[in-house]
């Protein structure tokens, strides 16, 4: 009976270890999207423009095209607070494009598209949602 419950429990035990590791990202995986998304989320939540304008890379299409002085429009349209509420909760979904990486959030009508340059992670462009 004792070989029987310990053999369980080290089945237990082996599946708990193997569905943690299968979480768990691949090595090297890390683009560095998560920290970003981290500071991004952080900045919506707490309604701080002058973080969010800083985390996007100008001029970005929202519209048309817009530079760092369109920050007040893109706030008033893309940042409204059911949008800046959809936004903390969303998982964004790492897309290919054009021999790139993106990462989508989905809100209601807007795409938030992600990218990254030489500088770093930054909100690229503003997309409909068909």
């Amino acid at each position: 009976m004792n070989s029987m419950g310990s053999a369980i429990g080290r089945g237990l035990l082996v599946a708990g270890l193997l569905t943690s590791a299968g979480s768990a990202p691949a090595a090297g995986s890390d683009d560095g999207f998560a920290a970003f998304w981290s500071k991004f989320k952080a900045a919506v939540l707490k309604s701080d423009e002058k973080a969010v304008s800083e985390m996007i890379k100008y001029p970005v299409f929202y519209n048309d095209l817009r530079q760092v002085a369109d920050f007040p429009l893109i706030w008033k349209g893309a940042f409204k607070p059911a949008q800046r509420t959809c936004l903390v909760k969303q998982k964004p979904v790492k897309e290919p494009r054009q021999n790139r990486v993106t990462y989508d959030a989905f809100c209601g009508e807007i795409i938030y598209i992600f990218g990254k340059d030489s500088v770093g992670w930054k909100l690229t462009e503003f997309g409909v949602n068909d």
